[in-house]
């Protein structure tokens, strides 16, 4: 295998207490060296990279992502998702349980891994239901699924509603020293709200979806986790109230960790004003001081992670077709009629991700709220270890697992150009400042943004 030198860039490893000018030596799949720039290494058989200007960093991770895949090729298939992570920058992502059939068993959960190997591209890691079929009822079989590869359990985008089954599974989770990633949702509060309860929802005529859905199911799980001791992730956070449930947890000894998407730090409710189902999410996007309260959590370190919530859909399943025509930049925001109303309930939740999130997470470096080590802690470091992965660093021998990023590259989000099947997203036409233009795998380039 021949060897690769990343020349001149900043090397941000928070793991390894680096954050300087180093050259970068792959070997073999793994980190073979790091030494001050400019230092002369014996190069035989290397390819040089001179990344000047470039952040060198351990392959991000994306802890939350679906691929639809098995059962929604129309969506999304893992060879297309995982080239459109690398193209994000994503090393590594963590694909839900939502397929069909569910990944609820080792067959399904091996056949996720052999069509990620046979993409040669980003690495996938399958996330577990908790529960079979996503009934909310019967747990899976832990162990089993962990043999087969799984690293961390979900029945995202369900809510586990029993109480003693979610119990039951943390346990469980416990017992054999993994993670139980919750989506947060009272679905006796949350009535399938459409949009966030407030000025936008009642103006376009949709149901409203308030905060206290999912404050109040953070707060229920909150107390079985330290009930349990064991730990929980909570999914796309979006709430004051769900933050400062989870700092209280803390300080109770819960062993509890959050993400946030990039849409819930970035985007408000207004945005379905323009958008309309290419807004539409679970948890809905939410009121302007919701947005600002989630910026002061980064800051703060109360929330630990980024994650894209990567949930790719056809236009048809977006409500598009019949839809589309009220919506876009340049329309008057309607009062929708009853049957378009219906509609836009109906439409599917979620946005794509996966060739933003970082455009939109360097944001927050660009305007000061964050260094860059706290960007990598979030989208490398921390991922890593919620899936209890030895990645996350630079350090040697190490695994070659590297994304080089152009912190100063413009650019402009043409949802055309995405790798991703799909092309739901509400941030069509924004300008960006800052991509990955290279990723690398186990010492291979899967993606090189310097040809795109």
């Amino acid at each position: 295998m021949n060897s690769i030198l990343l020349r001149g860039g900043r090397v941000i490893d928070p793991a390894s207490a680096l954050d300087g000018e180093y050259d970068v030596l792959l070997r073999n799949g793994e980190i073979a060296a790091v030494e001050p720039a400019g230092t002369r290494m014996n190069l035989p058989n290397t390819t040089l990279v001179d990344v000047s200007g470039c952040w060198i960093v351990p392959g991000l991770i994306d802890p939350h992502v679906h691929l639809r895949d098995p059962g929604f090729p129309k969506k999304e298939t893992i060879q297309t998702g995982l080239r459109a992570a690398a193209a994000g920058g994503f090393t590594t992502v963590a694909a839900m349980a939502n397929t069909s059939p569910v990944n609820d068993n080792p067959a399904t959960t091996r056949y996720m891994l052999e069509r990620a190997r046979e993409a040669h591209s980003a690495r996938l890691v399958p996330v577990s239901a908790v529960t079979h079929g996503l009934r909310g009822i019967d747990p899976v079989d832990f162990a089993a699924m962990i043999e087969a590869g799984a690293r961390l359990f979900s029945d995202d985008g369900i809510p586990i509603d029993d109480a003693m089954v979610l119990s039951r599974a943390l346990d469980e989770a416990k017992r054999l020293g993994y993670a139980v990633a919750l989506h947060e949702e009272d679905r006796a509060l949350s009535c399938n709200g459409a949009l966030n309860a407030g000025a936008v929802s009642k103006h376009l005529g949709v149901s409203g979806y308030p905060d206290s859905a999912e404050s109040q199911r953070v707060r229920r799980d909150l107390a079985l986790a330290i009930g349990s001791g064991a730990a929980v992730h909570v999914c796309h956070v979006s709430t004051p109230d769900s933050l400062d449930l989870i700092r209280a947890a803390r300080r109770h000894g819960a062993q509890v960790t959050c993400e946030v998407t990039p849409h819930h730090f970035t985007l408000d409710e207004g945005a379905a004003m323009i958008w309309g189902p290419n807004a539409k999410m679970n948890p809905p996007l939410r009121s302007h001081s919701n947005v600002e309260a989630m910026l002061a959590a980064i800051r703060d370190r109360t929330i630990n992670m980024i994650a894209t919530d990567h949930a790719p859909h056809d236009p048809k399943s977006k409500g598009m077709e019949q839809l589309g025509a009220y919506f876009g930049p340049r329309h008057s925001v309607p009062h929708l009629d009853h049957d378009s109303a219906e509609e836009f309930a109906r439409a599917a939740n979620g946005v794509v991700g996966l060739e933003t999130a970082l455009g939109l997470a360097l944001q927050l470096v660009h305007r000061s709220l964050i260094e860059p080590t706290r960007l990598i802690e979030m989208m490398s470091v921390n991922p890593a270890a919620l899936l209890r992965l030895e990645a996350g660093t630079l350090a040697v021998g190490a695994t070659a697992d590297v994304t080089v990023i152009d912190p100063n590259l413009e650019w402009t989000v043409v949802p055309e150009k995405f790798l991703s099947k799909s092309r739901n997203t509400p941030f069509t036409g924004m300008r960006l400042k800052g991509r990955a233009v290279l990723t690398i795998v186990g010492g291979e380039i899967v993606y090189d943004g310097r040809k795109a």
